[in-house]
């Protein structure tokens, strides 16, 4: 007997391989590549973000978002070489499926913080199903085009596009989607545009559809009817999440180009957080403005002229503006956004005094670093009023190379006032800034007050001369006064200095001191 009755016989080769695609569906192959290859971008930085704007640490969340997400695109693509069939239908109910669980990721992540303990488990979920499905989206379309392009330029055409639709998307995200519609919007709005690639594609090759054309058109009607009440709920939606977030009555929300900007009330007690952390109580903040503004300005030769970083709120410049001798105060805060609130809202106009609209103020909008290299002014005080070194933005303006353009801006005779987080709850932290401001500035003086809205906080002054004596009265404001300025800078014994690294651009240990700190505080551990 032969040998050759004895082997198997060939497969058949499978469904859809001999499918020849004319020129207008190979154009509509190519560009819904294009487009699905920014969606899948889009929920990647909308997943990292929003989980940035809840739990902070922005390093940690964009890494293990972007390793999950590459991870499971590697599973996608492994389960690929199983579908052999049907691949036209496949490849739709992919995208219907990713349009889906993609349109409402923002929803689901937002519930799962505020209304449950497991937002990292389902975080992992949907990282899981999104990406798992965009890895099987590329395998199946290449198999699709090779059949009339070959398999080389097809894998060429496909990646080619596959890469513009990612360029594309990391330039929307920041500049337009964030800002401008928030995570909620962007998400279903994403998702949307995912089940109209889908939806035309499905249309389009209606014919090699086959029996799964009952599936697909009631998958397709049930996600986007789902999306669409997430867009037309989304106000009243985020409404809700917030005021799960927030103890107090939200009564202003946005989203600038920079940051999460919320305004609670509840009584007389009107509060405003950026990116979910507290910025100020309008019951306390004057303890810690009157002892930023004003102690500088009782050690300051002259007073005629004042810088103040961040303090986009305009309180730190409503203190100031105390002082009849200072001709100029320059305001830098990164975010127009703020100054911009601060200047039309009745409850911040009435808590600032309307200081920004002082002639006196001059408010530029800039990168404080950028703008300080560039700027040749010098000031007699500068007050920095930044948030917490809670990310790496943030922690590289509390480095050497910072105070350094610091001290070029200062006039002899000049003095630097900084926030520098607690000294209680982050000691590490608070000691690494103050040895940080002793590489620049020749005299360094710790100081610390108790705002009832944060506890114990802590404050450097600094110059490159002495600050052993007062150089002008102390002003007497609400809280601050010759002896409260006395007992600002007498630490009590559990806030004895500590060792710790001195923060620089190429290591910023106080990003992980001041990470540990609070971890440790919020877990109910004592600091070192």
């Amino acid at each position: 007997m032969s040998t050759d009755k004895l082997r198997k016989p060939l497969a058949q080769p499978p469904a859809n391989t001999q499918l020849q695609l004319n020129p207008a569906q190979l154009r509509l192959l190519l560009a819904s590549v294009f487009i699905i290859a920014a969606c899948s971008l889009l929920y990647e930085l909308l997943i990292s973000s929003l989980s940035t704007y809840l739990l902070g640490s922005s390093v940690v969340h964009y890494s293990v978002t972007i390793g999950l997400f590459l991870f499971f695109m590697g599973v996608g693509a492994w389960f690929a070489r199983f579908i052999n069939h049907s691949l036209i239908a496949v490849f739709v109910l992919v995208e219907l499926s990713i349009g889906f669980i993609g349109g409402i990721s923002a929803l689901v992540l937002f519930s799962a913080y505020v209304w449950s303990e497991a937002y990292y488990p389902v975080m992992l979920l949907v990282i899981a199903a999104i990406s798992t499905l965009v890895g099987l989206e590329i395998p199946i379309l290449t198999r699709i085009i090779e059949t009339t392009e070959g398999l080389q330029k097809g894998i060429s055409e496909v990646l080619t596009f596959d890469y513009l639709g990612a360029l594309i998307a990391s330039l929307l995200f920041p500049f337009v989607l964030l800002p401008w519609f928030g995570h909620l919007v962007a998400a279903a709005g994403t998702g949307l545009l995912n089940l109209a690639v889908a939806l035309v594609i499905g249309w389009h090759f209606r014919q090699q559809l086959g029996q799964w054309k009952p599936v697909l058109a009631l998958v397709s009607l049930c996600s986007i009817g789902v999306l669409a009440m997430v867009l037309f709920f989304t106000n009243p939606l985020q409404r809700l999440l917030e005021q799960g977030l927030y103890q107090d009555t939200v009564i202003h929300s946005e989203q600038s180009t920079y940051q999460k900007i919320v305004i609670t009330q509840w009584g007389d007690d009107t509060r405003l957080y950026l990116n979910g952390s507290l910025q100020f109580s309008s019951i306390d903040e004057h303890r810690y403005h009157e002892v930023i503004a004003h102690t500088p300005a009782a050690f300051a030769r002259q007073r005629q002229s004042a810088l103040v970083i961040g303090g986009g709120d305009g309180l730190a410049v409503r203190e100031l503006l105390q002082y009849d001798s200072l001709q100029k105060i320059t305001l830098v805060d990164i975010d127009p956004a703020i100054t911009s609130l601060v200047k039309r809202l009745p409850v911040l106009k009435k808590q600032s005094a309307d200081s920004l609209q002082d002639p006196r103020v001059n408010v530029i909008h800039a990168d404080a670093w950028n703008w300080l290299e560039s700027a040749g002014d010098l000031f007699d005080m500068i007050i920095i009023d930044l948030p917490d070194p809670s990310s790496e933005d943030t922690a590289r303006l509390y480095t050497v190379a910072f105070y350094h353009r610091i001290a070029r801006r200062l006039a002899s005779g000049g003095v630097m006032m900084t926030q520098a987080t607690s000294p209680w709850f982050a000691p590490q932290a608070y000691w690494s800034i103050g040895a940080t401001i002793a590489e620049v500035f020749n005299n360094v003086e710790p100081a610390h007050a108790y705002i009832p809205s944060f506890g114990p906080w802590g404050f450097f002054m600094a110059a490159q001369h002495s600050l052993q004596g007062l150089q002008h009265d102390v002003y007497e404001g609400k809280f601050i006064n010759s002896g409260s300025l006395a007992n600002a800078f007498e630490l009590p014994a559990d806030f004895a200095r500590i060792d710790a690294e001195i923060n620089t651009i190429g290591s910023l240990p106080l990003l992980q001191y001041y990470q540990q700190g609070w971890d440790s505080m919020n877990s109910g551990k004592a600091n070192p």
